[in-house]
């Protein structure tokens, strides 16, 4: 009888490069001195509320070439406060991160990457508006301006659990109601500071909440959701 020749297992390779989850010490971590975001002690408190309700849920990319973080700085000050951590032995604790061994020059562009807007997802607010009636609008950290924004593409949504958060908004819409002479005022303003600031490439307006902005800028005949305008369309709207 003849033989049968065993089968060889065929060894699948990856495709890509991963990270691997491992669990350090805190100072084994740096925080990248050359860091771009602005700091925002708002968003870490909301990371540190957010983790002692359900716990550190990771998202930190650490450099083992360099020790240096690369995504997840608000998050490691988060812990940190949480911790008490003040760079002793005594407040050292254990985390978990996503490890990788990069050269410093593709850490700064991973740096870069992982935080540029450019290559995030955008929400689809019709979805979003279907889910909220079954969550906590605080807990997933919507703002006015989200909300807003979902008002105006879904004006009939339903806030479900969160009739506190509708009656805030409302409160805003009647406190942020203008005349039109009130208007007029601000148009005739806004054209007396562009032409005082000729020289500057472009100056801000801040607003109170979404909804004061819309209404300002619908006032103007422009988008309330636009974010950027040019000075041309502000000229225009001002004619």
């Amino acid at each position: 009888m003849s033989k049968e020749k065993p089968v060889k297992e065929k060894v699948i390779k990856p495709k890509l490069k991963q990270s691997e989850t491992v669990v350090i010490k805190r100072s084994l971590i740096n925080f990248a001195a050359y860091n771009p975001r602005k700091k925002n002690p708002k968003i870490v408190h909301a990371l540190k509320t957010n983790f002692k309700k359900v716990g550190f849920l990771g998202g930190i990319c650490w450099n083992k070439t360099t020790g240096n973080l690369i995504g997840g700085h608000k998050r490691l000050e988060a812990m940190d406060l949480i911790y008490g951590y003040d760079g002793s032995k005594v407040k050292d604790y254990d985390i978990k991160v996503e490890q990788i061994e990069l050269d410093l020059k593709t850490e700064k562009e991973q740096n870069i990457f992982l935080n540029n807007k450019n290559v995030q997802g955008e929400n689809d607010f019709e979805l979003l508006a279907e889910l909220l009636p079954e969550i906590n609008i605080e807990n997933a950290a919507l703002t006015d301006y989200d909300i807003g924004l979902i008002e105006s593409i879904v004006p009939d949504f339903v806030f479900g659990k969160n009739d506190g958060i509708k009656e805030e908004i409302q409160e805003l819409k009647q406190k942020s109601h203008k005349t039109k002479e009130q208007v007029k005022s601000d148009k005739k303003k806004i054209k007396s500071d562009i032409s005082e600031r000729q020289q500057s490439f472009y100056f801000t307006v801040t607003f109170n909440s979404y909804m004061d902005k819309a209404e300002f800028l619908e006032g103007l005949g422009i988008n309330g959701d636009q974010v950027f305008v040019t000075s041309k369309q502000f000229l225009k709207a001002l004619e």
